[in-house]
């Protein structure tokens, strides 16, 4: 006859048999499954493969005693935290202490107490109950979060050929100019331009899945940060002229070279000045500075914006935490902050976030210099 999923299930342990169905026989008048163990180690075999709800433990067994075995009980990984009550003839306050320290949750002494060790076993499995529910909610969130992030990843996948086909069309488009108006051609740049940020949102949404997979892998080859930041400024350019916002370099004329992946660390530098870009008032100014510092090299942009509020620059670069921000009215970065960090560290590296003097935003990044060659 099958087992009724909602008994609970009780394992008896002793090396005494009797004691063994005496301690059935007082429990039974309550509606369990029972399983026997006649020593330590088979106990420990019982909870690996058949799971109970609560162990009645004898504390004096030859071979493994109560008390290590107690302690073994705690190092196993259980659905939920399972009960464990030592039946003994020990008294003394030194044995009750060694008891809980081996994670004994009670004691009965022998001789068994009937009402009191049926009560006893009562209140250990409503805890146990309550516990394997908790565990059951957070195991069908964890799988309705999966499913929905899983949908979330194919969405994204599938949407990067369509924009990609708005970018290819569009480029095409303004390669024939002259057969369009003024007008035309400006909104012709601005789908191109459109749609290439959605290809990077997507992209970026991409790495970070695999981030969270460990799936991410990165191509190391010396790069010339001055050289990236020189490009991406150059291609920004026309953004920042049309809002009239100046773009300044500071850096050294010799390369600054670090260890990583050109393409990610370029996408790091795009998104922190664009981000600059977008906070900066008319007639201000973003400035990008490269240095060397001991065995770092240090990359900043700093801006003349309203700057970052104290309690949300470490917030900034948590993925989850910009969706709590936006709701609450907080600074709309997007996901490209947290792609940075995502980078960076992936590159042994830090960035923060610090106030700019007199305002704005200081977006500070250190990369660990490449080692120098023999």
């Amino acid at each position: 006859m099958a087992k009724d999923p909602d008994t609970s299930t009780l394992l008896i342990v002793d090396d005494d048999p009797t004691a063994r169905q005496v301690a059935q026989a007082i429990l039974s008048t309550d509606v369990y499954a029972f399983r026997h163990a006649s020593g330590g180690q088979q106990a420990l075999e019982e909870i690996v493969e058949h799971e109970p709800d609560l162990v009645l433990l004898d504390v004096m067994m030859p071979g493994l005693d109560g008390f290590e075995v107690c302690k073994r009980i705690r190092k196993l990984k259980t659905r939920a935290y399972l009960p464990v009550v030592m039946v003994t003839a020990l008294d003394s306050p030194q044995d009750l202490a060694r008891g809980l320290n081996a994670g004994a949750d009670d004691f009965i002494s022998k001789p068994v107490p009937r009402v009191e060790l049926r009560a006893r076993v009562r209140s250990l499995l409503r805890i146990r109950r309550q516990q394997l529910e908790l565990v059951d909610q957070a195991q069908r969130i964890e799988a309705v979060n999966k499913q929905r992030e899983d949908l979330v990843r194919m969405v994204v996948h599938d949407l990067r050929s369509p924009v990609t086909a708005i970018q290819l069309a569009s480029s095409e488009l303004l390669a024939q100019e002259n057969k369009f108006t003024d007008g035309q051609r400006r909104d012709l740049k601005l789908i191109r331009q459109e749609a290439r940020r959605v290809g990077r949102y997507l992209e970026e949404m991409l790495l970070l899945a695999r981030q969270e997979e460990g799936k991410l892998s990165l191509s190391f080859e010396p790069v010339d940060l001055t050289k990236v930041a020189r490009d991406t400024l150059r291609a920004l350019q026309p953004v920042a002229a049309a809002r009239r916002v100046e773009l300044m370099e500071s850096w050294t004329t010799q390369p600054i070279l670090v260890a990583g992946d050109a393409a990610l660390l370029r996408r790091v530098v795009d998104n922190l000045v664009t981000n600059a870009i977008k906070f900066s008032p008319a007639g201000t100014r973003v400035e990008v500075g490269i240095r060397t510092e001991q065995d770092s090299v240090i990359l900043e942009v700093i801006d003349e914006g309203p700057g970052v509020p104290d309690e949300a620059r470490a917030r900034i670069f948590e993925k989850y935490e910009i969706v709590k921000m936006r709701a609450a009215g907080g600074p709309q970065t997007g996901l490209g902050l947290p792609f940075c960090r995502m980078v960076v560290e992936a590159h042994g590296g830090s960035i923060s976030c610090l106030p700019a003097v007199p305002r704005g935003s200081r977006f500070h990044v250190r990369l660990p210099a490449p080692a120098p060659t023999a």
